[in-house]
């Protein structure tokens, strides 16, 4: 089955909750001003944690859970401070946030209160937020998630994502002006993206603008399976992955990339974020 670009579907909705805590060792919570997402990435363990109307139909149904900011105005204010990820099943700065801006509202709410910011995504539309990245930078960082340099392998696994390219700038633009920036490789799919050549690159360029580098493989959850069973990868067996590792890690080594994975990464962030 592959994601057929449709009519985008765009629902408003009230949230509940604002914060959410979180399942990784290195966040303490999670925001997402969204639900479902409009890239369609095939292999995204989070269409398994959405509502079955987006999930059936990835990539062309969102919502925006309109009042969050509201909610996280009082959060903020009550709730313990630590580390926030910005956003863990959606991404935060889908297309319609340059008309919502609920990540940028959300980012100074935080801020301003002394929570620490992670954001992750694909999108340059977060380079309009720079002044306000730039503003809280001790206290916000940004990562991009490349997967790959190809462009083809790219808008294959990725169908309606933005360029690599564009990623590669506004990360490039980010670290200009101060920000700590990091770059997400994964998820590493066997017989689709782990092409050792095109890792380096992604490596040399994290090199070149002094980011980090988290890395991961593909995992095959129960949601992104009927996505991704016509796209012809490997299985991730042990012995490929434990290679793929040993390799990833002398490459950043050489390169003199800072470079976990990410089982282990929440060490690394434990470890730099001492806000307490």
């Amino acid at each position: 089955m592959h994601i057929n670009r449709k009519k985008i579907i765009i629902n408003e909705i009230n949230a509940k909750h604002a914060l959410g805590i979180s399942g990784m060792k290195e966040l303490d919570y999670t925001l997402n001003p969204y639900l479902g997402c409009l890239h369609g990435c095939l292999y995204c363990y989070a269409i398994g944690m959405n509502p079955k109307n987006i999930a059936g139909d990835w990539g062309n149904v969102l919502y925006v859970r309109k009042n969050i900011t509201e909610i996280l105005q009082m959060e903020a204010k009550k709730y313990k401070k630590g580390i926030v990820g910005i956003s863990s099943i959606t991404d935060p700065y889908n297309p319609v946030e340059g008309k919502y801006r609920l990540t940028r509202n959300s980012i100074e709410i935080l801020a301003k209160n002394n929570f620490y910011v992670t954001l992750q995504t694909k999108s340059p539309i977060a380079l309009r937020d720079i002044d306000i990245i730039k503003k809280y930078r001790n206290i916000i960082d940004i990562g991009y998630t490349i997967t790959t340099m190809d462009e083809k392998i790219k808008d294959m696994i990725e169908p309606y994502s933005p360029s690599v390219r564009s990623r590669m700038r506004a990360l490039k633009k980010f670290s200009e002006n101060g920000i700590k920036t990091w770059i997400f490789i994964g998820p590493i799919i066997k017989n689709i993206n782990d092409n050792l050549n095109d890792i380096y690159n992604i490596i040399e360029f994290a090199s070149k603008i002094k980011s980090r580098i988290i890395y991961d493989k593909y995992v095959n959850y129960p949601g992104p399976g009927k996505y991704m069973e016509n796209i012809n990868y490997g299985i991730s067996d042990s012995a490929w992955w434990n290679d793929m590792e040993l390799k990833i890690n002398g490459m950043c080594h050489d390169l003199n990339v800072i470079c976990t994975s990410e089982q282990a990464d929440w060490l690394y962030e434990r470890g730099q974020k001492t806000l307490f």
